[in-house]
């Protein structure tokens, strides 16, 4: 006895399954060598005798800055996926009987379940990705501005402690030959002991100072060598490390960047985005209110008869009507908005916090450098004029040098803390003082490829 097969079903049937499968991408492994991590690829990198440059270097090998792109690429390829169809889902039967049709037994079929992906769940999944993309581009540019911080602190750093390391070394040798002077008068009986102790406790306390200088000239070093991915060991750093100028700033320039700062700080941006996920989550409980609906087009070998069903699937949302889910968004969307008010108000208040820090500090320097250092170097340029006249010892005139160079250290430290507070105002700002900075970091946030 012959029994009959749907050839032809069965062999369409096997085509669709094969050529699914053969357009399968195959998996391709990337093991990651952690040791080779640590060996820098930038070892030979030339770099730049200006500010400028060196911060274009730096945006172009810093690590941080290539995984946030690379976190941009991934997002933006989640974009693309999203915009895909759901998986379809494909069905087969296939019955025997030979009890219905002893000469046809077989029963074949299959069906293919297409949801239908419109209206606010297709639109709410597609801005959720783009969301993500709008949050990745911000991590993107707060990795390029923490890179500038680094560079431009750095810097400060490294001509700052220079200078003190000079200053405190002068004025340590002075110190230190006070001490002996003071020694010798004790030697003779013309001074207490407490002098020469008191003499001891000044050199150790410019010792400890000296120390942290030359440890603050070598930390700035390793940020600078880690920001431009080259061994500490390797970097030859030989550029004009001449401070940015410490102008006061005027209440509307004050005003005009503060207002800027709202579109430029992550944190800000960040809350933006919250507010608009909070909104797409919304959106999306809204849209869940309705079925979703799948429908199964599919084809039926019964026995010699040929049939053609069609099937459509409904999920339901929830018996409350989704309400509930409705409810706890629109609360969560009231919180984002909360919190997005916040960290505007809290900005503003940050940045007129550290504007006035930055004043202040600014007056004081200004200070010492117009009104106390001349008259400290005015008071020692007499008093050599007098120990060269016999009028006044060795000693004394030494204590007035030393009073000058402590003058001129304070100074030192006085400017160090302005050029700090010039940058934790651009901090807060997120913008930079300088327009040239801005430009090369606008450029530096741009689309580009990720560096292997």
């Amino acid at each position: 006895m012959k029994v009959a097969f749907p050839r032809f079903s069965l062999v369409a049937s096997l085509t669709l399954l094969s050529a699914s499968v053969s357009g399968c991408v195959a998996y391709q492994p990337a093991p990651i060598d952690i040791g080779q991590l640590s060996v820098s690829a930038h070892r030979a990198i030339a770099l730049p005798s200006d500010s400028h440059g060196l911060l274009e270097t730096a945006l172009a090998h810093d690590p941080a800055l290539q995984a946030a792109r690379a976190r941009l690429i991934a997002a933006e390829a989640a974009v693309r996926s999203s915009k895909n169809l759901p998986p379809l889902s494909l069905n087969l039967t296939a019955e025997y009987s030979r009890d219905a049709d002893a000469q046809r037994p077989w029963l074949y079929g299959g069906s293919i379940g297409i949801p239908l992906d419109l209206g606010g769940r297709r639109d709410a999944r597609v801005t959720s990705a783009e969301l993500a993309v709008l949050r990745a581009r911000y991590d993107v540019g707060e990795a390029a501005w923490k890179v500038r911080q680094t560079v431009m602190q750095a810097l400060s750093d490294l001509h700052t402690s220079r200078q003190q390391i000079d200053a405190i070394q002068g004025l340590l040798d002075q110190r230190n030959h006070l001490a002996a002077l003071i020694n010798k008068r004790l030697a003779a009986g013309e001074d207490a002991h407490s002098q020469g102790l008191l003499a001891q406790l000044d050199a150790s306390g410019l010792i400890d100072g000296l120390l942290q200088a030359r440890a603050k000239h070598a930390q700035a070093q390793a940020s600078l060598a880690r920001t431009l991915d080259v061994p500490v060991t390797d970097m030859e750093l030989d550029i004009d490390l001449n401070p940015p100028p410490v102008d006061p700033l005027s209440a509307a320039r004050l005003t005009g960047l503060s207002n800027q700062a709202l579109y430029t700080r992550a944190d800000v941006l960040n809350a933006v985005v919250d507010y608009d996920v909070a909104e797409n989550d919304l959106r999306n409980a809204v849209a869940n209110q309705y079925p979703d609906i799948n429908i199964g087009p599919g084809y039926t070998w019964e026995r010699g008869a040929v049939k053609l069903p069609l099937t459509a699937s409904f999920t339901l949302p929830p018996l409350d009507g989704n309400r509930a889910n409705i409810h706890q968004a629109e609360a969560a969307r009231t919180a984002a908005g909360k919190a997005l008010e916040d960290q505007v108000k809290s900005t503003l208040a940050a940045i007129q916090q550290v504007a006035l820090t930055y004043e202040s500090d600014r007056a004081i320097a200004d200070k010492v450098r117009k009104t106390d250092m001349p008259l400290a170097e005015d008071l020692a340029s007499r008093s050599s004029r007098l120990t060269q006249a016999g009028e006044t010892d060795q000693t004394e005139n030494l204590a007035v040098q030393i009073a000058a160079a402590q003058t001129r250290l304070t100074l030192f430290l006085a400017e160090q803390a302005t050029l700090d507070d010039r940058l934790n105002l651009e901090d807060t700002l997120h913008q930079s003082l300088d327009p040239a900075e801005n430009e090369i970091l606008r450029a530096a946030v741009q689309p580009q490829e990720v560096k292997k």
